[in-house]
Order: structure tokens, then sequence, then C-alpha cells
């Protein structure tokens, strides 16, 4: 994993009752963190092009990795938080507005600049062969 539960945990002091669990309930809190993060992982790999290899990283995964992660699923976690107590916010007396849901964010995908694989550019091995027709008759 790019990061842990307790790492989120830590990170953003997320706790059962924030997100409408009984006090009791930290398992349900892990499983929806490690959730999560299973899915800011996928987010990361497929904007990177990259699965993130032990053969790539044979010292492991690069701590800015580990850190867009982190800072991802606290992403996720704000918005379940702010979408929970607060869906519609009063921007004034004339409008309102949704919690914005966006959470991979452009400072997140500079961060991620350096890990980033463009495919468009590589080649695979092609094998041609040709069919001439000679010798059939």
């Amino acid at each position: 994993m790019f990061c842990t539960v307790d790492e989120v945990k830590d990170f953003t002091g997320v706790k059962p009752k924030h997100l409408n669990f009984s006090k009791e309930d930290s398992n349900k809190l892990d499983e929806i963190l490690e959730k999560w993060i299973k899915q800011s992982e996928g987010l990361i790999k497929s904007y990177c092009n990259n699965n993130f290899t032990e053969a790539q990283y044979p010292e492991g995964i690069p701590e800015a990795v580990q850190s867009v992660c982190l800072r991802l699923t606290s992403n996720m976690v704000a918005l379940a938080t702010a979408r929970r107590d607060t869906p519609i916010t009063t921007v004034n007396d004339w409008q309102i507005s949704i919690v914005n849901m966006r959470i991979f964010t452009n400072d997140l995908k500079d961060d991620l600049e350096p890990y980033k694989i463009d495919k468009s550019r590589k080649s695979d091995k092609i094998d041609l062969f040709a069919i001439t027709g000679e010798g059939i008759w």
C-alpha cells in the first residue's frame, strides 16, 4: 500500500464519529479508509500510467507518491465529512452551492509529474512479413 490507515488517521484526525459511526466501530472506519486508500492508489496508477512495481522501485514506493496517496485519501475523508455535515452551503442571500467534490487536485497531479510514464511515444516490437505469391504455381 502507498500509505496506511494509521497514517491517514494521524494526518486527518478522523474518528468513527466523524463519519457517523459509533465510537466503538473503529473496524468500520478502518475498512472504509482502506477502501479509500486502494481507490487513491488506483487513481495514482491510472494518472501516471505506472504500476510502481518492485522492479521499477526496488527500494519501495517513492516518498512523494506516498505523500500524494496520503493527501488524496485525506481529501476523500474531508469530502465525506463535509458532505455528511453540510452538503449544501450558502454563498450569499441568493445563491447556494454544493460542497466541492474535486479530490484529485492539480497540486497532487503536479507532485506526480516525475512519475508519469508517457506511453504514447513508446514503441513495441512489430513483426512484419510479406505475402508475395512466389512459388505457388
